[in-house]
């Protein structure tokens, strides 16, 4: 999998700094860069994104698997209590590497 991390460009806003954290429609966060980027993630992908390494590895996710109980933006990165009890911290970094949208996977 091509994860790249943004590099940071001196005089220029971290681009691996959140604005802004929201949700987007009923399933997925949103992360407002301070480079100006905008990236969605979908719960279930998030999920199965955690850097715990396991949740990667499961077949199936159920309901509660793949629904956040409480989302905090924190210094260090983004943490997600989710429904089942598990817990994900998000570096900041890493979550910028997890964007999908076209202009960081080189689509059109």
């Amino acid at each position: 999998m091509n994860r790249s991390i943004a590099l940071r460009v001196l005089g220029q806003p971290d681009p691996n700094a959140p604005k802004d954290v929201h949700l987007v429609g009923r399933y997925a966060i949103g992360v407002d860069w301070a480079d100006s980027h905008g990236s969605i993630y979908p719960f279930e992908r998030l999920r199965r994104d955690c850097p715990c390494g396991a949740c990667a590895t499961l077949e199936t996710l159920s309901q509660a698997m793949g629904w956040p109980q409480e989302i905090k933006k924190a210094e260090t990165g983004l943490g997600v209590t989710w429904a089942d009890g598990h817990t994900s911290l998000y570096p900041y970094p890493a979550l910028r590497g997890l964007c999908r949208c076209a202009g960081c996977t080189g689509g059109h």
